[in-house]
């Protein structure tokens, strides 16, 4: 079997910014959320941090500890969620700054997270995800150049790879699209390695992008009960149902077959689901999360697709949605174990 490429992803959102002070009090992050959660049901249990702790991502050490203990376990590196909303605002970029530091070790990727940013608590738009067009676009390639021209930065056939959450939001991606491939053809590259995070099939620009994933695939399995109690609970605020719970094995079983005949197709690895810290009875949670569980699908993905040298993992660090790698007080070191020990038999 081909041996994998493994990508996590990875959320910048651990250390404080004016907006998140603004919106949410001062001194919020990522850790917040957490701090304040308390247990929905009975047998309801939080994954909370172990030896990495609370930690702040503008300390540069921390992050070249975790890309250390993922590539110690298999991992090539991070994709780490990036945001730019337009006419050069950005949101949560000064982590990746550090990765531009000459002596950084960390391998890494981009992912432009293009949506809104919204108090779904509230329903109040926060910040608008814009899209201004080719002038725009290309203040946005220069910007990120100095990553693209890393080392580190993870190339495939001499193409910078970067994944887009929802490309079909982009309403000239056409544009965007051949902005991008001349200006990083200009640079010496063969073009740019685009993977759209969640794939529609009849997108008319798929024949774009060299790869597709679809993260959406874990909630698949959802019953048509289970889905209409869900959009009771998450969007007319139906909380005395909340939160909702699926089984972790039941939403796994089989969620890429509608995938099997796309080679372009990459799949992710589910590390978790709880989104309570985030949206309290508004939130999803996958029960029956366990070593032998997450043994089974990480099985399942790796015998996916056997020419797709890729896997991304989701996440190393959504700490507020249940979803990380890195060590907690839970599972300790051992999911990551079980991917080291799966990528390198």
């Amino acid at each position: 079997m081909l041996k994998k490429r493994l990508i996590a992803y990875h959320l910048p959102q651990f250390h404080r910014i004016k907006e998140n002070d603004m919106w949410w009090g001062a001194g919020y992050t990522e850790w917040t959320a957490l701090k304040k959660w308390k247990p929905y049901f009975k047998g309801h249990k939080l994954r909370f941090p172990g030896n990495l702790g609370y930690y702040d991502l503008l300390d540069p050490s921390i992050l070249e500890r975790q890309y250390r203990l993922a590539n110690e376990h298999s991992i090539e590196g991070f994709c780490f969620w990036t945001y730019w909303f337009g006419n050069g605002e950005k949101l949560l970029e000064k982590p990746l700054d550090l990765l531009l530091r000459p002596q950084s070790h960390v391998k890494y990727c981009l992912a432009w997270a293009n949506h809104d940013w919204v108090d779904k608590s509230k329903g109040i738009l926060l910040k608008r995800q814009t899209y201004l067009g080719k002038k725009d676009y290309k203040a946005f390639f220069y910007s990120y150049l100095p990553h693209f021209s890393n080392p580190n930065y993870i190339k495939i056939k001499n193409r910078p790879l970067i994944s887009i959450f929802k490309p079909q939001d982009i309403p000239d991606f056409d544009a965007f699209y051949l902005t991008w491939e001349e200006l990083i053809q200009r640079e010496g590259f063969d073009g740019m390695y685009f993977i759209s995070d969640q794939f529609i099939p009849h997108f008319k620009y798929n024949n774009f992008f060299q790869g597709f994933a679809h993260s959406p695939s874990m909630f698949k399995n959802r019953t048509f009960f289970q889905k209409i109690l869900e959009k009771l609970i998450r969007d007319y605020k139906f909380t005395v149902f909340g939160p909702m719970k699926y089984s972790f094995p039941a939403m796994m079983r089989n969620i890429y077959k509608d995938f099997s005949s796309n080679n372009k197709f990459i799949p992710t690895i589910f590390s978790g689901w709880d989104t309570t810290p985030r949206h309290g009875k508004r939130g999803v949670v996958l029960n029956d999360f366990d070593l032998a569980s997450f043994q089974k699908h990480v099985e399942e993905v790796f015998a996916f697709n056997p020419s797709q040298e890729l896997i991304f993992i989701k996440s190393w660090n959504e700490w507020a949605e249940g979803n990380l790698l890195e060590p907690d007080n839970i599972f300790g070191n051992q999911m990551l174990e079980i991917l080291k020990n799966k990528n390198q038999n």
